[in-house]
């Protein structure tokens, strides 16, 4: 039986955390290979809640908050990659593609998740991870004639949730297509959030919000939902 994979692509350090750790460690506890990929370190961030050692930077310590989470969630591949952190939109783009489907061809993910266009908050990172990552996934899946049937999904938010510091003008999150009960892993999450200490100002004022910690939503850009097709409660399809 083929190894059933999934790969999640994010801009910064904490981005899984605030994303679907539900999913990803469902995903874990049913067996399937799971796999992490950063695009920086989150070095142009900025922390009063810690104290750098010498010699390190704040893109040290979230690099290692990064893997404390990893850890937790039950991930079986991380990689980080140095682009600059707040400069993903002036990195070629052509770069980020041709590195991404290096990734995909090595992984062969059955499901990618990453940022929808909107990327969420309109973070200018998450928007150009997330047009790499669909773009990186359309040839990858293109340049294969195989039966493996690839999903695409975007990570997003219930519909109406006010958006904590939005930025840009990007559109709207879009509506989710499938919807996933991971109340299970409540603690999980709280965990892989308690790892990055340095953004605690991001997400200390966030985890009243039961729904945030116990629903996943997604939208499925890849196959596109069917107008008949009712929303998904699972995207770790068998």
């Amino acid at each position: 039986m083929a190894v059933k994979r999934l790969m999640a692509v994010w801009a910064h350090p904490d981005d899984e955390s605030f994303g679907p750790v539900g999913t990803l460690r469902l995903a874990r506890d049913r067996g399937w290979q799971t796999a992490l990929l950063s695009a920086t370190r989150g070095d142009a961030g900025a922390s009063d809640l810690v104290d750098l050692q010498p010699g390190q930077s704040l893109g040290d310590l979230r690099e290692q908050e990064l893997r404390c989470a990893a850890a937790i969630i039950g991930v079986a591949r991380l990689t980080v990659w140095r682009y600059p952190d707040g400069g993903l939109k002036g990195v070629p783009q052509d770069d980020l593609i041709d590195r991404l489907i290096d990734e995909l061809r090595a992984w062969q993910p059955r499901v990618v998740i990453t940022f929808g266009p909107d990327g969420i908050t309109g973070h200018p990172d998450h928007v150009a991870i997330s047009a790499a990552t669909t773009e990186a996934f359309d040839r990858w899946r293109a340049e294969s004639d195989d039966d493996r049937s690839p999903r695409l999904y975007y990570h997003t938010v219930r519909p109406g949730r006010a958006i904590e510091k939005p930025m840009g003008a990007a559109p709207p999150p879009l509506p989710p297509t499938a919807i996933i009960d991971v109340s299970r892993y409540e603690a999980t999450k709280r965990q892989a959030l308690a790892c990055h200490a340095s953004q605690r100002g991001d997400w200390e004022r966030l985890i009243e919000d039961r729904d945030w910690l116990t629903v996943d939503r997604f939208y499925r850009a890849f196959p596109p939902l069917a107008p008949d097709e009712p929303p998904e409660s699972t995207i770790l399809h068998e």
